[in-house]
């Protein structure tokens, strides 16, 4: 019988990858031992730390440690993670800020700097609605997703941003982020799914945006953007012993996501009341698989964030998108 190599998959629970946790799709030859977890931060840490075979990585640190030699992973174009950002803003209702020009000069607090959402958004507010990078205060809470990231990893922006740590009485990254708008150490703040609940129940902070889903369809119809928060990451020791893994686990996750749209239209939601008019409102701004995976499909939401990234800093150097990318999956696509 033939060897069946044990590979640790970690990575968040996701409709678009159900067959492969269930063990329906699988590749010949491997078996996953898979660690489902809403532990994101610890998750990538965990991918640093060689934990894991394949995870899911923050786009932000891969391209952070790949471009300073630093990574002993690399990507393959399978993006597990995507979400539009303006939502995620909130600021003081005291603040006199009402619209995203009003944040130029003002304090602008994040969880991290080095943090895919984080990136976005200030990329956004800059590029989209002319707040100031060098005028502007930004805070924040961490640098990395984890304590320990290697000394190299420096982020220096080139934007004229100056960097500034959150300190209170907060005992992780997400209080130190939230105390610093209810406390008003600063006058608006971008966080992640992690926070809404908490944010939307202090009466006294609002959304920068009233009105999310128009801006963020009007964003997509003008950018043909849905922001990519992770990429699926593999060990290169892994791949140095079989270099055809890399291509089989992108057309392994292609045949998920596929199976989880027909599932999609199939299947009656408990989600949604009304399904199949969801589906065709979404239609109708996308007319398009927003969730495309490959190199090519995505190469405009990549130039986009690479940007960002270098006037940021958190590229140590200019670097090409097919960098950090396994070369067998460059011409990959659906």
């Amino acid at each position: 019988m033939a060897e069946t190599l044990k590979i640790r998959l970690a990575t968040r629970t996701y409709d678009g990858i159900l067959p492969i946790l269930r063990g329906q799709m699988r590749i010949p030859g491997f078996v996953f031992d898979i660690t489902e977890t809403e532990d994101v931060p610890g998750m990538f840490a965990g991918m640093y730390k060689g934990l894991y075979d394949v995870s899911e990585m923050s786009l932000g640190e891969l391209i952070s440690y790949t471009s300073r030699g630093k990574a002993d992973f690399v990507a393959i174009p399978v993006f597990p993670s995507r979400m539009f950002r303006h939502g995620f803003i909130f600021c003081r209702k005291d603040s006199g800020i009402t619209q995203p020009s009003h944040l130029s000069g003002r304090k602008i607090g994040f969880l991290r700097w080095v943090q895919t959402a984080a990136i976005w958004m200030r990329g956004m507010l800059v590029d989209q609605y002319g707040v100031s990078a060098t005028h502007s205060e930004w805070h924040v809470a961490s640098m990395h997703h984890w304590d320990d990231h290697d000394p190299d990893a420096t982020v220096v922006p080139r934007d004229g941003s100056a960097i500034r740590m959150i300190e209170n009485r907060g005992k992780n990254t997400s209080e130190r982020a939230c105390l610093a708008l209810f406390d008003g150490q600063v006058d608006a703040l971008g966080v992640t799914e992690s926070q809404l609940t908490t944010l939307m129940a202090n009466p006294n902070v609002k959304r920068l945006f009233d009105n999310p889903r128009e801006v963020e369809a009007s964003y997509f119809r003008s950018s043909k953007i849905l922001p990519i928060m992770h990429v699926l990451a593999v060990q290169k020791n892994l791949i140095d012993r079989h270099p055809a893994l890399p291509a089989q686990l992108f057309h392994l996750y292609v045949d998920a996501k596929r199976w989880a749209q027909r599932w999609r239209r199939a299947i009656p939601s408990l989600v949604e009341a009304w399904p199949n008019q969801y589906l065709s409102a979404e239609h109708e701004i996308f007319n398009c698989d927003p969730w495309a995976y490959g190199l090519e499909a995505n190469r405009h939401v990549l130039e986009k964030f690479f940007a960002y990234c270098y006037a940021q800093g958190i590229s140590g150097r200019t670097i090409a998108i097919e960098e950090i990318f396994h070369p067998s999956t460059l011409k990959l696509n659906e």
